[in-house]
């Protein structure tokens, strides 16, 4: 990844938070290719601090609310509008355990060719066979039988997020990230896979 600029435009100081100067109080004019975790102020990676998101993430909305830029110039309305935007977003990605997977695999893998359609080896067969069982217990309105794959699909959804963090880790520590890559591409799509049949239910 570039070396992004790291410091405010106009005092020169450290950036916490590319978006946003607390030293001079100064909108930043953040780069195209500043990932989310660089915008928020947070080191990048699958494992964070939630606690440290949801301040961090509060922090920079009350000082990048459109509402304080009332009286400003319409370029520095401009400027505030676009940063509370893309704040709300990497928030709102990097908080979701599946959409940081996901974002992450994008960042990890601009210059990876994957495979993005690949499943665990029996996968289909199986969400097959539950698609047909669900649509049964759909139209037979089988309250008890519908729970119960609801439950099951659950914990099958909670083993697929729980090797993220394993798949991370050893993405840090692997020369072989292309290997590496492709299984966190197939474990997020049966989790989507699993994400559909449970909207489904719900």
């Amino acid at each position: 990844m570039a070396k992004l600029q790291t410091t405010c435009k106009k005092c020169g100081l450290s950036l916490e938070s590319l978006l946003f100067c607390f030293s001079c109080k100064t909108t930043q004019s953040f780069a195209s290719e500043a990932n989310y975790f660089e915008l928020i102020g947070l080191s990048i990676g699958f494992e964070i601090d939630i606690n440290e998101l949801e301040e961090k993430y509060h922090k920079l909305s009350f000082e990048l609310h459109p509402d304080v830029y009332a009286s400003a110039t319409e370029s520095e309305k401009r400027v505030s509008e676009k940063a509370s935007a893309i704040l709300n977003t990497a928030y709102n990605t990097i908080y979701d355990l599946n959409s940081r997977a996901a974002y992450l695999l994008k960042v990890f893998s601009q210059n990876v060719k994957l495979d993005e359609r690949s499943l665990p080896e029996g996968f289909l067969k199986e969400m097959f066979f539950l698609q047909e069982s669900l649509d049964e217990m759909l139209e037979s309105e089988n309250k008890s039988e519908l729970l119960i794959m609801k439950e099951d699909l659950m914990k099958r959804q909670k083993r697929i997020v729980a090797n993220f963090e394993n798949l991370f880790k050893k993405l840090k520590e692997n020369s072989n990230q292309s290997f590496l890559l492709q299984d966190l591409q197939t474990n997020l799509n049966a989790e989507r896979y699993l994400s559909r049949l449970l909207e489904r239910i719900n």
